[in-house]
C-alpha cells in the first residue's frame, strides 16, 4: 500500500512538472526575395506569462537579440546583442512619452493663442512641415477565412488570405490552438501582448490629438491585430509582394514542452539600460 501511494505521488508530481515546464516552438524563415532564397531559424518560448521571440542575426553579420514580454510586471523587453543592452517598453515609459508629446501640444496651442485668426493656419502649416510628417494610415487588413483544407508540416490547417486595400498580401494556413503544444497558454499571452500595445497606442495618439497630421499610422496593426481574429496558430505565413510574387515564408517546425531558465526571460547580465532615444 505504501509503495502505491508513493508511487501516487511521483506520478503527481511528474503530471505537474510537464505541466509547469514551457513550450519551445521553432520557425524556419525563407526570403524569397533573395537568390538563391536565404533561410534563417527563430525560437519562440512561453512559459506562464512571459514570452520570447528571438531576433534571427542579420546577413550582414548582426548579433541579433530578443523581445520579451513580462506579463507579470507588463513590460516588452528589447534586447540588442549587438551593443549588449537592452530596453524597457512598459507603462511608465508610456506615460513619460505621452507626457512629452502632450507637452509638445501645449507648446503649440500656446504659441498659437497670440497669432491672429488670419494668420493661424498659414502658422500651422509652417509648423507641420517643420515636424516629423506621420506615414499615411494604410486601409485595414480584410481577412477571409476560405473552405481550403491541407495538412501543413503534419498540422490540419485551414487556409486564411489577408488583403489590404483590396490586394492580396497575406497567405495563412492556421492549425487549431488545441493541435500545438500549448497552444491555450502560447494564445492567452499573445492576447495579453496585444491588449497591452492597443494600450499604449491609444495613450500616445490621445496625447498626439491635436498634432498637426496626427500620430503615425498603422501603429499597432500588424501580425498582433491579425492573430486575435485568427481561430489558431499559423503553422505557414506567406507573404505576397505587391507584383504577386511570394516575397518571404514562414514554417512552424515544431514545438515541444521544455523546461525553460527563468533568467531567459531578463535581459542577459551586464548588458546596459537604455531610454527609447538610445541614450
Amino acid at each position: 500500500m505504501r509503495r502505491k501511494i508513493w508511487a501516487g505521488f511521483a506520478l503527481s508530481a511528474l503530471a505537474a512538472a510537464q505541466l509547469a515546464a514551457g513550450v519551445v516552438y521553432e520557425i524556419e524563415v525563407k526570403d524569397h526575395e533573395q537568390s538563391p532564397p536565404r533561410t534563417s531559424a527563430t525560437q519562440i518560448e512561453v512559459e506562464g506569462r512571459h514570452l520570447k521571440i528571438g531576433i534571427a542575426p542579420s546577413e550582414t553579420g548582426g548579433a541579433g537579440g530578443d523581445a520579451i514580454w513580462r506579463g507579470d510586471r507588463r513590460e516588452m523587453l528589447v534586447v540588442d546583442h549587438d551593443d549588449r543592452s537592452y530596453m524597457v517598453i512598459d507603462e511608465e515609459m508610456i506615460a513619460s512619452l505621452a507626457s512629452q508629446v502632450g507637452g509638445v501640444m501645449s507648446q503649440i496651442d500656446e504659441a498659437l493663442k497670440n497669432v491672429p485668426s488670419d494668420q493661424r493656419a498659414a502658422v500651422e502649416q509652417m509648423m507641420k512641415q517643420r515636424m516629423p510628417q506621420p506615414a499615411p494610415k494604410p486601409p485595414a487588413a480584410e481577412i477571409e477565412r476560405t473552405s481550403e483544407r491541407a495538412k501543413k508540416n503534419g498540422y490540419p490547417c485551414v487556409k486564411y488570405i489577408v488583403r489590404v486595400g483590396g490586394r492580396e498580401t497575406r497567405q495563412l494556413w492556421v492549425t487549431d490552438w488545441n493541435n500545438v503544444e500549448g497552444g491555450d497558454e502560447v494564445v492567452a499571452v499573445f492576447r495579453d501582448m496585444a491588449d497591452f500595445f492597443r494600450e499604449m497606442m491609444k495613450s500616445i495618439q490621445e496625447a498626439a490629438g491635436g498634432l498637426p497630421g496626427g500620430m503615425p499610422g498603422g501603429l499597432g496593426d500588424g501580425f498582433l491585430s491579425e492573430l486575435s481574429e485568427l481561430d489558431g496558430l499559423p503553422v505557414v505565413t506567406e507573404e505576397i509582394g505587391g507584383d504577386g510574387a511570394l516575397e518571404s515564408e514562414s514554417v512552424l517546425r515544431s514545438s515541444r514542452r521544455q523546461k525553460l531558465d527563468p533568467a531567459g526571460f531578463e535581459p542577459p547580465a551586464g548588458y546596459k539600460r537604455r531610454s527609447m532615444m538610445g541614450q
